[in-house]
């Protein structure tokens, strides 16, 4: 018994979705820019990608005076640390180093890195508002690991 293969006489419909951006990154920084103590601001990425957090990242700081050539990372906040991303076309550099404990150093040109909190991704909003305003602000003397706590942020990984 043969089947007879069915065929639709109208032509297919194919939806496209809507063109999706990715949402801003969730960065505060310091007034005054870099270099004005231990940190610079704060950054608190949405997952542990770090492939994908990190383009957001230096995407967002692209319109900012010199491209951004490297980027340091602590590896014990990422998955998956690449070494290089590519944003804007541009290859930026990626490395990690043990002594960051919670943050990212943002290299541009020669100037000095501009050093970021990394707010873990499972923090509570209230926390991580919280963690990112003290980051902003000018302070000399506070390590991140005391905004962290201050702010009730745990760092162990779940």
């Amino acid at each position: 018994m043969a089947r007879s293969a069915q065929f639709a006489t109208s032509p297919a419909t194919v939806t496209i979705p809507e063109l999706v951006t990715a949402p801003p990154p969730r960065l505060r920084l310091a007034p005054g820019g870099e270099g004005r103590g231990v940190i610079d601001g704060g950054w608190w990425p949405r997952s542990r990608a770090a492939g994908t957090e990190l383009t957001a990242l230096v995407t967002a700081l692209a319109g900012r005076s010199d491209m951004v050539t490297r980027v340091n990372v602590d590896f014990d906040d990422w998955d998956d640390v690449p070494l290089r991303i590519t944003v804007q076309g541009r290859e930026v550099r990626v490395g990690w180093l043990a002594h960051l404990d919670h943050m990212v150093a943002v290299t541009r040109g020669h100037a000095d890195p501009t050093l970021l909190l990394v707010i873990p991704p499972g923090a509570t909003p209230s926390s991580a508002e919280a963690a990112l305003a003290m980051s902003a602000v000018e302070t000399e003397d506070v390590m991140p690991q005391e905004i962290l706590a201050s702010c009730d942020i745990s760092t162990a990984r779940t």
